[in-house]
């Protein structure tokens, strides 16, 4: 990564709003604005000079702009799945040394708690969310699809599991409520210093996704290049005008037919 570019932390450069002329200069490539250690992925569009530049972003939740991709994403995809019920389930901080700990011997039971309900009440669909108290200890949040769960029943296996007693069931009364839900707890607690599995999520909880990110059918094979887009950005289109597409795609359409195809001899 290139030392002089600017690091300093800020919102990204252009709105949502894409398409947008983007002149290619070091002080419009703002790294906190996207994914730092991106890597990128170069087409070449069949019968042009033209190509685009994309983006492949470290997909972890402690970068920032990687965990608002999660977000919206896992947001939208709850909104689709349609849950009815959220299940709050708790620890007993008494009977571990740490907060680490409690996670550690705790997340496992959630799963098994499921398949115990499962046996009694038929099929049940969960995703479920790690959030962590003022005081740094965890308890889950379960977003679920199911039929009637008695909250009794529940608190009495996730005791005998794991010794807590607090355990909350409510009605989910729509899937805006849901999208909310994993807006806000998410965007709020990305980032817990003592693990990265902040979210799990049963086989069928999610439909089908028929909407699935393709290669353009007017491209070619794709380069991956082990370089920053912004950095392959400088060193090769420098003082050009490209599109931007979205957050980390770019169109380069007046690329030099010699360039394009030095660039894509390995096609």
């Amino acid at each position: 990564m290139a030392e002089n570019y600017s690091t300093t932390a800020a919102a990204p450069r252009q709105s949502s709003i894409y398409p947008a002329p983007f002149l290619v200069q070091p002080c419009n490539l703002i790294y906190d604005s996207v994914c730092k250690t991106a890597r990128s992925l170069l087409l070449r569009q069949i019968n042009s000079d033209s190509l685009i530049l994309i983006g492949l972003g470290c997909k972890r939740w402690t970068c920032r702009f990687c965990a608002q991709v999660k977000i919206r994403k896992l947001s939208w995809l709850t909104s689709r799945a349609k849950p009815n019920r959220l299940l709050t389930l708790t620890v007993n901080n008494s009977l571990y040394a740490s907060p680490r700990e409690a996670f550690d011997r705790t997340r496992a039971f959630v799963p098994e708690l499921i398949r115990a309900l499962r046996v009694r009440f038929g099929a049940i669909e969960y995703l479920r969310v790690t959030e962590v108290t003022k005081t740094g200890w965890p308890h889950y949040h379960l977003l679920i699809r199911s039929g009637y769960l008695p909250q009794q029943v529940v608190r009495s296996i996730w005791e005998t599991y794991t010794g807590a007693t607090i355990v909350d069931l409510r009605a989910v009364k729509d899937s805006f409520g849901a999208y909310n839900y994993l807006t806000k707890y998410l965007t709020k607690l990305h980032r817990i210093d003592w693990t990265e599995r902040h979210v799990s999520y049963s086989k069928s909880f999610f439909p089908v996704d028929p909407v699935e990110v393709r290669q353009p059918s007017d491209t070619g094979d794709p380069q991956l290049v082990n370089h920053h887009p912004y950095d392959w950005l400088i060193e090769h289109v420098a003082g050009m005008t490209v599109i931007q597409q979205a957050a980390m795609k770019w169109l380069i359409k007046e690329c030099p037919s010699d360039l394009a195809k030095e660039l894509t001899r390995d096609f």
